[in-house]
């Protein structure tokens, strides 16, 4: 290019330029800073309340000793005369529960700490967020991890109706069910292994299908296939927090995860498997809670799959897919689960715990019953300032003479399944400082990994990063003092 060329590119560059006055339009202006912002709630209510205690000595498992209530094997209190009494029975069993780590990892490249500067430092920035999710799966694990899986479910019942849908008279279809843990439910990552019903050929013109089972037990959702040839081919219906579930229509391809349930991971759509295990077993994960209320054990005090082994002791209530109701200004399921715990243990929960729509569903009930007292204010001011809605905030637990049990709302519980949780064990020399704890191998942790690179990668460098980490087990002490109501709608 000459140097005429260059000047007149550049004189033509300057008249463009120029306005009379400057304007708005000239883009003569700074940019307002007004820092960073974080839009990411951080629920752990779970993790919060669980005692945390360091393992005194490094071990795969955390292991502990009970003696086990053996009340009704006792032999009779009287012998006879000159004859010794009758000796008392003893049942000890060890119980072990598996450490396992937890970790996720960040990385922040150069070359965004060098854009960011005068803004704030990436590098604390992205430690403060992958903390912040790590704390949040740590509580959805501490519910609903589980390494031994759930089992197949039971028989499925069908009610083949001729109305309410839209498949056509003598259509020939079969209908599968299998169920998920509580990280399944937020992660997507398998279910158990699936059970098939009966081949069903409907009716009428514009028939559907109600299929429902029993609860099982530890699972929080179900998910649901259609076969159009006898099973050769299934696509996934639907996943549902009760174990029923409405087939309306004929597919011919998946169906998306419904995005009308509270959290659940819509991401992965599940797969069925109707011969084994689907993926509801993670060998990488420690036993949750709610596990630990619905697993077998073993005879050295392991958890196993529920129908393998000893039957867990805690107390269990199928909803059997049913909303809740009110009777005598209680909730008719809530009390079913007092009468039970009370009829195993002789003592009250500490609290229910519930996902939300539970908690709004008895605030609903109770308040719109008529039996509900209302107070209103006499004065001007009360009466045009009433306060419109309301909260219960525990349950009189009848059975256990009238002991009041809090209700909690847990971010990390799905909807459909509440739990008795119990914080204290009133047996005598019961020598639980914690009913339930979190063991640890190590607690949470930042490593911070040498700068390194990846050679032709995007983030691939020059790179920091690093790994929050922890390495724990979840011990449960006294499942027997605690029950699980799930299967509600």
């Amino acid at each position: 290019m000459s140097l005429q060329d260059v000047t007149e590119e550049t004189l033509a560059e300057i008249a463009k330029a120029q306005t009379t006055g400057i304007l708005e339009s000239t883009g003569t202006y700074s940019y307002d800073l007004t820092g960073i912002v974080r839009l990411i709630p951080v629920p752990t209510p779970f993790r919060d309340l669980v005692a945390r205690a360091a393992a005194p000595n490094g071990n795969p498992y955390a292991v502990w000793r009970a003696f086990l209530n053996l009340n009704n094997a006792q032999s009779s209190p009287f012998p006879g005369f000159d004859k010794p009494g009758n000796e008392v029975v003893f049942s000890e069993q060890d119980f072990q529960a598996a450490y396992k780590p937890l970790a996720l990892a960040g990385l922040v490249t150069q070359d965004a700490f060098d854009f960011a500067k005068g803004l704030y430092d990436p590098y604390a920035e992205a430690t403060f967020q992958t903390l912040n999710q790590f704390l949040i799966a740590e509580d959805k694990a501490l519910i609903g991890a589980s390494s031994t899986g759930l089992p197949q479910p039971g028989t499925i019942t069908i009610v083949n109706n001729t109305t309410g849908g839209s498949i056509a008279a003598s259509t020939t279809i079969q209908v599968a069910v299998a169920a998920r843990t509580g990280m399944n439910y937020y992660y997507g990552t398998g279910n158990s292994q699936a059970k098939a019903s009966t081949t069903i050929t409907t009716t009428g013109s514009t028939s559907s299908l109600v299929a429902s089972i029993a609860a099982v037990q530890g699972a929080v959702a179900y998910d649901w296939f259609f076969s159009p040839n006898s099973g050769t081919t299934w696509y996934y219906a639907s996943t549902t927090t009760t174990a029923t579930y409405t087939f309306t229509a004929t597919l011919a391809a998946n169906a998306a995860v419904p995005t009308t349930l509270a959290d659940i991971n819509t991401t992965n759509v599940p797969t069925v498997n109707t011969a084994a295990d689907n993926g509801s077993a993670q060998a990488a994960e420690f036993d949750g809670f709610l596990t630990s209320l619905s697993a077998d054990y073993n005879a050295t005090g392991q958890f196993v799959k529920k129908g393998t082994g000893t039957a867990n002791p805690s107390t269990f209530v199928d909803g059997g897919g049913a909303a809740l109701t009110l009777t005598g200004g209680s909730v008719t399921q809530i009390e079913a689960l007092f009468a039970s715990l009370w009829t195993a243990i002789k003592a009250s929960p500490t609290a229910l715990m519930m996902n939300a729509a539970q908690a709004q569903e008895i605030a609903n009930l109770v308040l719109s019953q008529p039996s509900a007292v209302t107070y209103l204010e006499t004065d001007t001011s009360g009466r045009v300032n009433v306060t419109a809605g309301g909260r219960v905030g525990q349950i009189v637990n009848t059975p256990a003479g009238g002991v009041t049990v809090p209700i909690e709302v847990h971010t990390s519980l799905p909807p459909g399944t509440i739990i008795a949780r119990s914080d204290r064990v009133p047996f005598p020399q019961a020598n639980i400082s914690s009913v339930l704890e979190v063991r640890t191998l190590r607690d949470v942790s930042q490593f911070d990994y040498a700068t390194n690179r990846v050679a032709n990668t995007i983030g691939g460098g020059p790179r920091k990063e690093f790994e929050i980490r922890s390495v724990e087990a979840f011990v449960n002490r006294a499942p027997v003092s605690m029950a699980v109501l799930g299967n509600v709608a």
